[in-house]
């Protein structure tokens, strides 16, 4: 490995969760509410709607906010591979890194054999947002990783 790239192996970096996620938490909350409230458990599609609806939506909000109330949100780049929130990605396993957006930027990480970037590896540096992805470019180039430029496609 060479000096020039040492300066990023180990490093910390501070990630944030997106807005879009704060969004889904209140529009889950609303869901809910409005199946329970519509819905009747007079046949078997209402007692669908009213138990098992607001159970899923529930279980949604609640690991939502577990990811929104997290202090330790960061991101480690290793010599091995990446680690977010304590969990490990090995480099042979990421197929590709998803920059999207320009002025405000958000990170996206697509592992092999996957159509859609899991919700935990999408987020966007906390501070010094242009040189961290810099050196997030840098490191994947470094591993002949892939990095492109669009939208990225995540699952909920």
């Amino acid at each position: 490995m060479s000096e020039e790239f040492n300066h990023i192996i180990n490093k910390k970096y501070q990630i944030k969760i997106l807005k879009a996620e704060y969004i889904q938490v209140t529009y889950s909350i609303f869901l809910t509410i409005m199946v329970v409230f519509t819905f009747g458990i007079n046949d078997l599609l209402g007692a669908f709607f009213v138990v098992f609806v607001p159970l899923y939506t529930l279980l949604n909000i609640v690991m939502l906010l577990m990811k929104i109330l997290r202090k330790n949100n960061e991101l480690q780049i290793k010599e091995d591979g990446i680690q977010i929130n304590h969990i490990e990605i090995p480099k042979q396993k990421i197929e590709k890194i998803i920059i999207q957006g320009y002025f405000v930027q958000s990170v996206g990480i697509k592992l092999y054999g996957r159509k859609f970037v899991p919700m935990k590896f999408h987020f966007r540096f906390k501070a010094h947002e242009e040189v961290s992805i810099e050196e997030l470019k840098q490191w994947a180039s470094m591993n002949q990783i892939k990095v492109t430029s669009g939208k990225i496609y995540r699952l909920i």
